[in-house]
């Protein structure tokens, strides 16, 4: 069993990258060690972690060969190969293809797209007015795709029929979604019902515990630091 690095920050996108390598150690199929980034203290742009991803984002895995893979999708993508095993994704090729589909839409239209106008409007806008309008654009989009996202999973069981990834990155965003108000536990409740059904799963309960993050934690101001992209690259 080939030991992986894991660099990552607590309640990031990387708790995906962090649950599939504990879903594989617990299987006793991999070990690793997990490297936490606290990013509002600015451990992602400091010259030991840059060398590692000089991007200065998480998640980054270290293999034991030393190369480094980043981007969520391009490390889950990586351990399920690697390990299929696991049944990280179903085994079966059009229900992985479903899965990748899940993955993929999450990463680019809703994360890197819609939440990045809500997390971060002041990088894109420096007068507070338009920096509103942007957040408001954000918000109108993510509503849609809460509604969009609810209409596609089953009001029983998981997102692909067995636990999955999918159903963590799911639960990531929606604990993402009820930090930033939009009350998913009342509006959506196949979400709800799945994020509940998600966190009784050991790997997730582990994983959760080891970031310190929860479904209720308070969403924390946010530093300055992080506001711009220096030198091109984003948090």
């Amino acid at each position: 069993m080939s030991p992986y690095q894991l660099y990552y920050a607590p309640g990031a996108c990387s708790v995906t990258a962090h649950a599939a390598l504990e879903w594989l150690q617990q299987q006793k199929l991999a070990r690793y060690t997990a490297h936490k980034l606290l990013l509002p203290q600015g451990d992602q742009r400091k010259a030991e972690y840059l060398a590692i991803n000089p991007r200065g984002k998480v998640p980054a895995l270290m293999l034991a060969d030393g190369a480094v893979l980043t981007e969520t999708l391009a490390i889950l993508r990586y351990l399920h190969a690697t390990h299929p095993q696991a049944g990280l994704l179903p085994g079966e090729v059009a229900q992985e293809a479903r899965g990748w589909e899940w993955l993929s839409w999450l990463s680019s239209a809703v994360q890197s797209h819609a939440f990045m106008l809500v997390f971060y409007p002041m990088r894109f806008l420096a007068d507070e007015a338009g920096q509103a309008a942007l957040e408001a654009h954000g918000r109108a989009l993510l509503q849609h795709h809460w509604a969009d996202l609810e209409s596609r999973l089953p009001e029983q069981g998981f997102a692909l029929g067995a636990f999955s990834l999918v159903d963590i990155h799911l639960t990531v965003f929606y604990r993402w979604a009820k930090r930033y108000g939009f009350m998913p536990q009342r509006h959506h409740p196949r979400w709800a019902a799945l994020a509940a059904r998600v966190l009784e799963q050991p790997v997730m309960a582990v994983t959760l515990a080891a970031e310190g993050v929860n479904l209720t934690d308070a969403l924390p101001p946010r530093p300055a630091h992080l506001w711009q992209i220096p030198d091109g690259s984003m948090a």
